[in-house]
């Protein structure tokens, strides 16, 4: 930065505006903002040098104050679309893309490959991915070779589910540019949302050799050894993306993420914690620090995080038209409960239904259309609906995994002592034991769960426990899954009909005398049902079931066996068959 100030002599205007460009042609970008600020405060209503000034401090690495002087300038020429443009890129890279769309409403921009550029990556940037692409088909009709509208278009191809159409978009880049580090990390980001982790770890190497530093290369590299198991290597990756991009947020958040799979919560939650500081308006990120929350028992403060769900396109709670209730005293209230996420999920929170019940609130619980049959047998007797059904007129409604912030629900004070569920009337009863104890087994959950591949073990795992020819073994299995217990346990079509549909299931497991599970929605009924439920969990497990015990304060019923490593099913198998060896003692 040049330390020389502006000319003495106020009429040398002209001077200084050429030492200006001057210094801003070497590169002294804040030697040159120091002039043009003394330029634009001399001549106020002058909007090109506002525009000069808010233009070099962008590129000077300062956009919010360059976004200040181009509004300045943007207010003194409203018709400069040029002007406006660069407004709009200002706010985009200070990190406020909906503030850049505002700059742009009503420009004509077909004649401005540059604010066509800025819309489509700010509609990109706000997840309005369908509006993105068409902005970005736009500008390809301009410049047909511009290689970043191209990579942008995949990118929001990617986003709506369009894989094949996002590689396409990828592959036709590094055909004409074999270099392009952005494009070939894209590919390896598509390939591992495939499912083809050794074809995305090809490219994402290519990537890697030509820019080792690159943060989003590291992030795509990181987030691909996380799916491979790989946490300690993953937090390195991240670890050198934070190095490379101290202000990138996303890094730091997938930091946090691969700590939290390490169990190191702490460090996980100061990466987290610095991920928000730095984009404190994306839910994504405290999303992801809301894990961290509940996974280290901090309940209150993890659900006041988790309300950040909102504000995601993954995670986003139901609505409705009604007022959103607000954690009042339900008394009197015609009250809305609106299901989310998974069937565990619904089947945990469920028991917030008959609280409000019994504290006066007349309750609605919509559910998914598996679940009504379940949740019709609910304590309290709520009335339930079924997800797509018009709900009657309500005082308010909201979201079921909002009750438990709504309510302050900590450790201590989780509602719904189970059994709160109950078989149905009218599900099918399941074959009457035969004297023996019978264990209900299930091995792995949807396969098309994220985290399914980690989460589930192989059947062949139990066979230690399976020589045990004193039980009554029965599969709790369904789906693609269940094939793997051929030749090994009962083949019993009168069981196996009674795991079509969670109420039939429900009736199963009170069968059991115990289940044995990993963390699958089979473990939250059994919970629920008050059955005795021995959990099997990964290293890092999901954030209900915390850390460091392995009792549950969700379901008292609950037993933890938890991965002393992770992959280690193994060692868990070990520590069932000593634990199965006591409970089948006389008088367990």
């Amino acid at each position: 930065m040049s330390d020389e100030a502006p000319p003495n002599d106020p009429a040398d205007s002209a001077a200084t505006l050429r030492q200006a460009a001057q210094l801003r042609d070497a590169g002294d970008f804040s030697g040159a903002a120091v002039l043009y600020r003394a330029l634009s405060e001399k001549h106020p209503n002058e909007a090109g040098l506002w525009a000069m000034l808010g233009d070099t401090l962008r590129v000077a690495g300062d956009p919010a104050s360059g976004a200040d002087a181009l509004e300045k300038a943007a207010a003194l020429a409203p018709e400069d679309t040029d002007i406006a443009v660069e407004w709009a890129l200002a706010l985009r890279e200070s990190g406020d893309s909906t503030a850049a769309l505002a700059a742009l409403a009503g420009l004509g921009l077909d004649d401005s490959p540059r604010g066509l550029a800025v819309q489509a990556d700010s509609l990109r940037d706000t997840g309005r991915f369908d509006k993105a692409i068409a902005s970005y088909r736009r500008l390809l009709t301009v410049t047909p070779d511009n290689h970043g509208a191209r990579i942008g278009l995949g990118t929001c191809l990617q986003e709506t589910g369009a894989l094949d159409d996002a590689i396409a978009c990828y592959e036709a880049v590094v055909a004409e540019e074999p270099d392009s580090a952005a494009a070939l990390t894209n590919l390896g980001l598509a390939w591992s949302a495939r499912g083809d982790l050794d074809r995305a770890e090809d490219f994402l190497q290519r990537a890697a050799a030509l820019d080792p530093n690159d943060p989003d290369t590291l992030c795509a590299w990181g987030a691909l050894l996380q799916k491979r198991g790989r946490a300690d290597d993953a937090a390195n990756a991240f670890g050198r993306a934070t190095s490379a991009a101290p202000g990138d947020a996303r890094a730091w958040s997938n930091l946090g993420n691969a700590y939290q799979d390490l169990l190191r919560l702490d460090d996980a939650l100061a990466a987290h914690d610095r991920a928000v500081s730095l984009a404190p308006n994306d839910g994504n990120l405290h999303w992801n620090r809301a894990m961290t929350l509940l996974l280290s028992g901090d309940l209150e403060a993890g659900f006041a995080a988790y309300e950040w769900r909102a504000e995601t396109r993954d995670h986003a709670p139901p609505a409705h038209d009604s007022p959103r209730w607000d954690g009042s005293d339900p008394a009197g209230k015609r009250l809305l409960l609106l299901a989310e996420q998974g069937f565990g999920d619904a089947i945990q929170f469920a028991r917030y239904a008959p609280l409000l019940q019994a504290r006066g609130a007349t309750v609605f619980l919509q559910c998914h259309p598996k679940l009504t049959a379940l949740f019709e047998a609910l304590a309290g007797t709520p009335t339930v609906l079924s997800a797509g059904d018009t709900p009657p007129q309500v005082d308010a409604h909201a979201p079921l995994m909002s009750v438990p912030h709504l309510l302050g629900t900590t450790i201590d004070t989780i509602p719904g002592e189970p059994p709160y569920l109950r078989p149905p009337d009218g599900a099918r009863r399941p074959p009457a034991v035969d004297g023996r104890r019978r264990i209900g087994l299930c091995w792995t959950g949807n396969p098309d769960h994220p985290d399914n591949a980690h989460r589930s073990l192989p059947f062949a795992a139990f066979a230690p426990l399976l020589r045990r020819t004193d039980i009554d073994w029965r599969s709790l299995q369904f789906g693609p899954g269940a094939a793997d217990a051929a030749g090994h346990l009962p083949d019993d079509p009168a069981w196996t009909t009674c795991l079509e549909g969670f109420g039939n299931t429900a009736a199963a497991l009170e069968s059991c005398d115990l289940v044995i599970t990993i963390d699958t929605s089979t473990a939250h009924l059994a919970g629920a049902l008050g059955r005795p439920v021995w959990l099997l969990l990964k290293y890092a497990p999901d954030w209900r079931w915390m850390v460091g015990r392995d009792d549950s304060p969700w379901y008292p019923t609950a037993r933890l066996f938890r991965q002393a490593a992770p992959g280690d099913w193994a060692g868990v198998v070990n520590c069932l068959d000593a634990a199965l060896t006591a409970w089948m003692e006389p008088g367990c």
